[in-house]
């Protein structure tokens, strides 16, 4: 697994430090943004007790520092990460 650091902003919604890494760890998916934003990474994980997050990470001198985390995953990101269709 690469270094992963929790930004202190990624804790406003109210995720712990150790629920986002979990979650990070524990990816459903994780892929590259499209340009212009190639050094960013998004994901959904999961925590232990099965709740979904939603987070961004930059990808920064060998590490990941996650930026965003929140719960539950919304809809446009769910699209972005083609986990659910355009209807």
């Amino acid at each position: 697994m690469e270094d992963v650091f929790v930004h202190p902003h990624a804790l406003k919604h109210g995720l712990t430090e150790g629920q986002i890494l979990e979650a990070w760890e524990n990816f459903q998916v994780r892929q590259p943004r499209s340009a212009p934003r190639e050094d960013e990474l998004v994901a959904v994980g999961y925590t232990r007790a099965g709740v979904a997050v939603q987070m961004v990470g930059v990808v920064h001198q060998g590490f990941v520092l996650v930026i965003h985390a929140m719960t539950p995953p919304t809809r446009g990101f769910l699209l972005e990460l083609g986990l659910i269709g355009r209807q």
